[in-house]
């Protein structure tokens, strides 16, 4: 009765959690959250895997403007999920300084009313650039780590925050140098895609995050000190010598800016070798450990398999398989299947009782050293019941028949085949086995030869980087289109034109084989002429994206201008393609 109470509840939980899936999700977001005044922001609704959403009705808010409504939809399919939503975005104009309550609001989706608020804060115009002393007055980095102290190998976080004026034009990338070169693993810097801005003494700054995670081989004190090196973009003089007459590119440049940050220090701490379990295998954290079996009936020698599952925070890396206790009766079938997620890892071995007086898979521990108690613990599963079914009399009989001699009758005095006949008919049996094989086998050689001279003529591409840049030129490029399409699609005139330079930097920086501080239109351009390939329509083309893209271009660009622009490039590239540079 109790088996089947739990069956039942694990089906109310199923059903629950699949209506719960299907439900449409509702969201409201404002990009960014604090703008200057005569800056706009934008506010979204994304409405997840509803049957029939509609454009949701903006608010009225003193102070603040809306203006248009625009559409876009996603859809993705994650191991087997498929994951609607349909996004709606409207343009908000302040009117005024101050802090902003935009609802709450109702949204009906599905015939459920759902509650939708954000906040808005306006700050005055922040100072002009123009009169900072230095780089540093405009733009400048923190470094802070998640925590002070760790232990050997438990993981931590580092966080780079890159703060620059809504004025200060950030391109290129980002350049890190300085951090210990020794002792650390799991180094992997990646930026946060959620851009926000913050105010510091009445003035506003975009802020960049950057985060990698962190672990110590050794103990002692990590004192981390980066050089952080940005590309501003700057205006600057007309060069008088330059063979193509582009002067609205000599009028913008990219200065390397170093960006001094404060230290960092991190105490890493040794494990304690005192109350070390025997078990202990290098799992530092904080762990939750958890056993299933399944199936739970068998006869024996049949196979079960035994799921180990350990999450929470920590190494996971270095995590063992536990192992059943000594002298458990019960056989291993070769080395336990590891699979490990980001939050978690578990294990999978294949065991088999040996003999019908197995009752339970008896406890399995696990230990690792808590790094927020500071002690050793080790977390022991409850048994788990088993039912082992003897064999039946039939069942042994047959295994007994199966490696047992069967002799002749008893009144046939002699074998019917002669031996002769007995030779033929083994030699044909192994003729039929190995015919096959005169065949297969050689193709397989061939096949493998084949495959060897492609590994080979692979890496030896792969070493060439002039050659892999060149082939992944196109896909740079095509990818930043869709970039562009997308910003057409929500009316973000700025990230349209930051799309098209990127699909310009990118492409030709994989073509010419350039870093992508070093691909500037004049280099393009004399690269194009030398390739005897029209400069003309490549100049009118980067003149207009970089005149948007800096805010030189004072005229509206509405969609259709910016989908021919967009097409233009897309022709001038696919042209420039067929020719070798």
């Amino acid at each position: 009765m109790k088996l089947k109470t739990r069956n039942w509840n694990l089906g109310i939980f199923v059903v629950l959690s699949a209506l719960q899936a299907w439900a449409a999700d509702v969201t409201l977001s404002v990009n960014p959250p604090i703008i200057s005044l005569g800056e706009t922001a934008q506010v979204k609704v994304e409405v997840r895997n509803a049957k029939r959403p509609g454009a949701p009705s903006f608010p009225q808010v003193d102070g603040l403007r809306f203006s248009g409504t625009g559409q876009s939809s996603n859809t993705s399919i994650i191991n087997g999920k498929v994951d609607k939503s349909v996004s709606y975005t409207t343009t908000v104009y302040p009117q005024k300084t101050g802090e902003f309550q935009i609802g709450p609001f109702s949204y009906k989706v599905d015939g459920e009313v759902k509650q939708l608020a954000g906040q808005l804060k306006v700050v005055a115009t922040s100072g002009d650039t123009s009169t900072a002393q230095s780089w540093n007055d405009v733009v400048f980095a923190k470094l802070t780590a998640d925590r002070e102290k760790v232990y050997v190998q438990e993981p931590f976080e580092l966080t780079l925050s890159i703060y620059s004026r809504t004025d200060v034009q950030l391109a290129g990338n980002i350049n890190l140098q300085g951090l210990p070169e020794t002792g650390l693993s799991d180094v992997a810097w990646e930026e946060i895609p959620d851009r926000r801005r913050e105010q510091i003494d009445g003035v506003l700054y975009d802020v960049r995050h950057f985060k990698t995670p962190m672990r110590a081989m050794g103990s002692g004190e990590f004192r981390f000190a980066p050089v952080v090196t940005v590309q501003v973009a700057a205006p600057q003089q007309r060069r008088s010598r330059d063979p193509f007459g582009f002067g609205l590119f000599d009028r913008v440049q990219t200065i390397p800016v170093e960006l001094p940050v404060e230290e960092v220090a991190v105490n890493v701490l040794p494990l304690p070798g005192t109350g070390r379990p025997d078990g202990f295998s290098g799992a530092v954290g904080r762990f939750n450990f958890h056993v299933e079996a399944d199936p739970i009936e068998v006869a024996p020698g049949d196979p079960v398999t035994l799921k180990m599952t350990i999450v929470g925070e920590g190494n996971y890396d270095r995590i063992q398989p536990p192992a059943l206790p000594v002298n458990a009766p019960f056989r291993l079938f070769g080395d336990a299947i590891r699979e490990q997620g980001k939050n978690g890892v578990r294990f999978e071995q294949v065991i088999s009782p040996r003999d019908a007086d197995v009752t339970e898979i008896p406890s399995i521990d696990f230990s690792f050293f808590d790094s927020g108690n500071e002690t050793y613990r080790t977390i022991s599963s409850p048994p788990i019941p088993i039912t082992v079914l003897a064999s039946s009399n039939n069942t042994a009989q047959l295994f007994v028949a199966k490696d047992s001699v069967v002799a002749a009758p008893a009144d046939t005095p002699f074998a019917t085949e002669s031996d002769l006949q007995r030779i033929t008919k083994w030699v044909r049996k192994q003729w039929e086995l190995i015919r096959p094989w005169l065949w297969t086998l050689p193709a397989a050689l061939g096949i493998g030869g084949i495959l060897f001279i492609i590994q080979k003529v692979y890496h030896w591409r792969r070493k060439d980087t002039a050659w892999v840049r060149r082939q992944q030129a196109p896909k740079a490029a095509r990818k930043a289109f869709r970039n562009a399409t997308e910003a057409i699609h929500k009316n973000d005139t700025a990230a349209f034109y930051e799309a098209l330079a990127d699909a310009f930097t990118s492409y030709f920086g994989n073509r010419l084989n350039l870093p992508p501080g070093d691909v500037t239109p004049t280099v393009v351009l004399q690269a194009l002429t030398q390739a005897n390939v029209e400069t003309e329509q490549a100049k009118s083309l980067f003149h207009q994206v970089e005149a948007a893209r800096y805010g030189l271009s004072v005229s509206e660009h509405s969609a259709d201008e910016m989908k021919n622009l967009k097409g233009d490039l897309e022709r001038l590239l696919k042209a420039v393609e067929k020719t070798k540079l």
